[in-house]
Order: C-alpha cells, then structure tokens, then sequence
C-alpha cells in the first residue's frame, strides 16, 4: 500500500507539476497589489464634478428627445440619464438602444446631441484623464477585439489611446462622450496572462467553469491529499503510535 500511494504521488505530482507552479506564481502575483493598482485607477483622475449652476442651465431631459430623435433617425428606447461636465458647462449623458445597438450620447444645453471625438480630441480627452503628465505613444480606432484581446467584452466601437509612460497605460475611450470604458497597463497585461494560466481557458481567459480546470482540480487536490497520506504512513510519530 504503501509503495502504491508513492508511486501514484510522484507521477500525479509530475503530471501536475508545471500547473501547480501556474497556480502558485499567479497566486502570488495577484496578491502584491491591490486590483485597483493593477487596473491602473491609481493614474487617472475622478471625472469632474457638475455645479449647481452647470445643472440649472439644462434643460429637463424631455426636452432632449428632439436632438435624439434627429440624431438617430431610427427609433430609439431610454435606458438611463446622467448629468456630467463638459468642458465649462454640463451635458446630459444619455444611454439606450437603438436598433439592438447600445449607445451613449451626450446632449447639451440646447438640446443638440454632441459629435464624436476626433482622433486628435481623442488625444487630448485622454491627456486630460491622467493625474500626471503623459506623451501619446499611439490611438486606435477599436471596432472588433480578438476574444482574448485586452478590451473583451468592452463597449465598441472606442478610442484606444496609448502611452509609454505611465506604466504603458492604455486607455479605451467612448468615442461619443470621452468617458473611460477601461484601463490597461503593463502590470494588468502581466495579471491577464496568469489570470489565463490560473483558469486554465487559453482561448478568451474568462471561463473558470470548464472541464480541464476541474480535472485539474481534481488531480491538484490528489497530489495534495497523496502527500498527506505519505506523510502519515511514514512519520516514525505516526508509526509508534500504531505500533503500541
């Protein structure tokens, strides 16, 4: 019995030995910063914040309709109203569907809804998020991500608009109201790829409910339970105590 439960921890553990190690150093990984560093809260500044004056010059949302109606030309439903700043005055942030596309707009005082950011306004708009100074290393206009992009599951079409420093922070921006959809940076690209190892789903990194992880489970938890038995079987403690 004994030499059976050796040889099947040795070659289990062998088996498992390169996932294992996975599960450790990820685990490892995750636990040295806060998840809101590794999403890289930490570099961009809160939105700003609407004035009492900036919130009296709007007009009530109703009277939003029109704009909307004008800019869609198809019919539309409402899923939420927001009031946000824009520049020196305030705009409402409008959110819905139309033609089984979700979208978000921004109306100003005059009822007319906003145009979408250029590339270069894009620059600037994403200039504009950081707490500190930033050098625009490059912006992408983001129609499709690959299923394991970075931006899976994101709001698209976005502005990705990239920086060297900090941290090689890329921010996804709604092209139509300059709000931030993500954050990406180095040390979140590096927690992507043990999120992936951890989960075990190579293809789109976001299902941990899938039957290779759990048969991995399951022969991580007999390795485990295996040592544990050895241990037990061979501890002189453990053997004088079945002896007498």
């Amino acid at each position: 019995m004994r030499m059976f439960f050796r040889k099947l921890h040795r070659w289990l553990g062998l088996a498992m030995a390169v996932q294992i190690v996975a599960w450790m150093a990820s685990g490892l990984y995750f636990s040295l910063w806060p998840i809101e560093e590794i999403r890289g809260e930490h570099l961009t500044r809160a939105p700003d914040e609407v004035t009492t004056a900036q919130f009296a010059s709007l007009p009530w949302p109703a009277a939003t309709v029109v704009g909307l109606d004008e800019h869609f030309r198809a019919p539309w439903t409402l899923e939420s109203v927001g009031v946000v700043a824009c520049k020196e005055a305030a705009c409402w942030r409008i959110r819905g569907r139309s033609e089984g596309k979700v979208f978000s707009r921004l109306v100003d005082a005059d009822g007319q809804v906003l145009p979408a950011l250029t590339e270069s306004q894009a620059a600037t708009v994403a200039r504009g998020w950081l707490r500190g100074e930033g050098r625009v290393a490059g912006i992408e206009w983001i129609e499709t991500v690959a299923p394991d992009g970075e931006f899976r599951g994101g709001r698209l079409p976005a502005w990705r608009v990239s920086f060297a420093e900090p941290e090689s922070l890329s921010l996804y921006l709604d092209p139509w109201t300059g709000e931030i959809l993500a954050r990406r940076t180095a040390r979140w690209r590096v927690f992507d790829f043990f999120w992936m190892l951890h989960v075990m789903d190579f293809s789109e990194r976001d299902d941990f409910s899938h039957p290779l992880l759990q048969v991995a489970a399951a022969l991580g938890l007999a390795v485990a339970l295996g040592g544990l038995i050895l241990w037990a079987l061979t501890t002189p403690l453990f053997r004088r105590r079945k002896t007498t």
